[in-house]
């Protein structure tokens, strides 16, 4: 057997069993998935609460790493489970500004079942100046976003019903774990 067959077949079992855990967590705990990125990090015209970038520093890029940096801080200093995973999103979705993001985005568990978790989330939400975030309750039936600044879609403190976990199928709005795809339908 060669070395990349072998390699071929260890990604497929990693990112195969990276989908499974991914599920696993969602099906035992509420979970949640954010990210400190914008399209445009210096913007905090819709934020629902104040600036938190000085338009004088680093670029984009960097303020974005700086900022999910900060946000996975703050989110392992209440004690929740977090994994780097790859977003998709539509940054003002339904806006002639749409446009689509490809973000380092944060998968949250809630290993310890803290009753003040999505709270937790949607202050973390309007803190980094979020369009939403998708909040995942236990068993990963009604999904949601949740408005969490003054854009358009969904709204500030306005729900959008995502569905239930479909993994290995693309999407509009989805995450990737390793190479693997997942949606909430």
């Amino acid at each position: 057997m060669s070395i990349k067959i072998i390699m071929e077949s260890r990604n497929r079992y990693v990112n195969e069993s990276s989908l499974s855990r991914t599920h696993q967590h969602i099906m035992e705990h509420d979970t949640a998935m954010l990210t400190g990125y914008r399209g445009d990090p210096t913007d905090m015209s819709k934020c629902a609460i104040g600036s938190r970038v000085d338009k004088a520093g680093p670029k984009a890029l960097q303020i974005n790493k700086m900022r999910n940096e900060d946000l996975m801080k703050k989110l392992r200093g209440l004690g929740y489970g977090v994994t780097s995973v790859l977003g998709s999103y539509v940054e003002d979705y339904m806006q002639n500004t749409a446009r689509e993001v490809k973000e380092a985005s944060l998968f949250v568990v809630n290993l310890n079942d803290d009753p003040d978790f999505f709270a937790q989330i949607e202050n973390l939400g309007q803190y980094f100046c979020q369009d939403s975030v998708l909040m995942i309750p236990k068993g990963g039936k009604g999904a949601y976003l949740l408005g969490t600044n003054n854009s358009s879609f969904p709204g500030f403190g306005q729900k959008s019903e995502t569905g239930e976990f479909a993994g290995g199928e693309e999407g509009e709005f989805m995450t990737r774990v390793g190479d693997r795809p997942l949606v909430f339908r």
